[in-house]
């Protein structure tokens, strides 16, 4: 979540909507791996991200030790995006923590020269392909050699994070993001010995998870991002309301989304119901995907947005919809019941097992560092303080999620 402005918006929604795929037979949740590289039944873990220890210094105001933290290293000057994420991932490694590294290439390509969006995405979708080729191979070698210095650390590398058909792919059926994720994931192992403590997570927008799935073999985790329209909740920008559905697949009054499941009628024929739902119909298909092929899910991003219409409020606080927020997010972790657009009733609640939450101040923009100015109008849907230290009953019911959810980290 380095560079996200109006993409997230209008680009990446653009790419969100998916076909309902067919049902799937119950299977079991995610199990240890064959090749040990991923972890058999644990208690879920606490990241907290992202950019700087900033962010970890606030929720030691709030809580016991995260397993680990986030940060960014980019493709384009092949090191960290900043020396706050340098130090961060320092800090990180000298605990021997978990660190969750979005390595992306999207927010700068290599060889951009600049213009638009639709220009840097273009460039990011070749870029795509030239890694798939092996090119940009030295971009990495910062990176290799991090890792290989720090073994007593755990690294969770996302291979560039949010892909999408808009930024990643050349072909219709992207090959071109699944064969550079397999090369870099293979380049990166043989820099670094391939241990258990390099994990590869595959991290799409939730519509698409399926078109760029690089496969099994190599895929340790899914990440999945949650800020608003994955709880159904409504987001605000510059006045413009936007509820993350089609009109008529979403109660505005219960700020929850409409969509249908498959049951079985009077006659015991398939039937769609519909039903409101606290989470969007792709986010429960993408935890039933993970699965279905036994794989955990780690959300790695979390945050609040503004959520609230009132544009002259500037302490960017949500107090009321940020409760719902925490209350939705961990339910989700908790889900139990029909998926839309497939049959019968399914236990998810074994799938996402580690959550990295963005506890930073966003109205000084993505790396919350305070300044003398804003850098989003108080009306702008990153107009938002995100940490938790700031919060009652949000900070409340985060905490008690962790605790009946089994986290290893706690609240005070």
């Amino acid at each position: 979540m380095r560079i996200r402005s109006t993409a997230l918006g209008i680009t990446a929604l653009a790419v969100l909507a998916t076909l309902v795929p067919a049902a799937a037979p119950a299977v079991a949740g995610p199990g240890p791996a064959e090749d040990g590289r991923r972890p058999a039944a644990m208690e879920r873990e606490l990241l907290i991200g992202q950019s700087s220890q900033a962010a970890w210094d606030d929720w030691a105001t709030v809580g016991s030790d995260p397993a680990g933290g986030s940060v960014y290293y980019e493709v384009a000057s092949g090191t960290w995006v900043s020396e706050g994420h340098r130090e961060y991932a320092e800090f990180l490694a000298e605990r021997g923590d978990t660190i969750q590294i979005g390595v992306s290439w999207k927010d700068n390509p290599p060889g951009f020269e600049g213009g638009d969006g639709d220009a840097r995405a273009r460039r990011s979708r070749e870029v795509t392909q030239e890694l798939a080729d092996g090119r940009h191979q030295d971009r990495f070698d910062a990176l290799a050699a991090f890792i290989t210095a720090n073994p007593q650390a755990t690294f969770m590398l996302r291979l560039d994070y949010e892909v999408s058909s808009f930024f990643h792919c050349l072909d219709a059926g992207c090959a071109s993001y699944r064969d550079a994720y397999n090369t870099l994931a293979e380049l990166i192992d043989q820099h670094t010995g391939g241990g258990a403590n390099v994990q590869y997570v595959y991290h799409p927008v939730r519509g698409e998870y399926e078109l760029l799935y690089p496969g099994d073999a190599r895929v340790d985790w899914i990440g999945l991002s949650v800020f608003a329209h994955e709880l159904c909740l409504p987001i605000y920008d510059n006045g413009y309301l936007y509820n993350g559905t089609p009109p008529d697949n979403y109660d505005v009054n219960a700020l929850q989304c409409r969509d249908v499941y498959i049951d079985e009628d009077e006659n015991g024929n398939p039937s769609a119901v519909w039903k409101n739902w606290d989470h969007d119909a792709n986010v429960l298909r993408m935890t039933r995907f993970a699965q279905e092929h036994t794989k955990p899910i780690v959300i790695s991003e979390a945050g609040l947005l503004n959520f609230t219409e009132d544009g002259t409020d500037t302490s960017g606080l949500e107090p009321e919809r940020a409760t719902l927020w925490a209350e939705r997010l961990f339910g989700l972790l908790n889900y139990v019941g029909p998926v839309p657009g497939q049959e019968g009733e399914h236990d998810l609640s074994d799938v996402i097992r580690m959550v990295t939450y963005i506890n930073l101040d966003f109205r000084y923009g993505w790396d919350g560092i305070p300044g003398e100015h804003f850098e989003f109008p108080p009306d702008s849907t990153w107009f938002v303080d995100g940490r938790l230290s700031r919060y009652g009953p949000a900070t409340d019911a985060f905490c008690r999620g962790l605790t009946e959810l089994t986290f290893t980290s706690t609240c005070r």
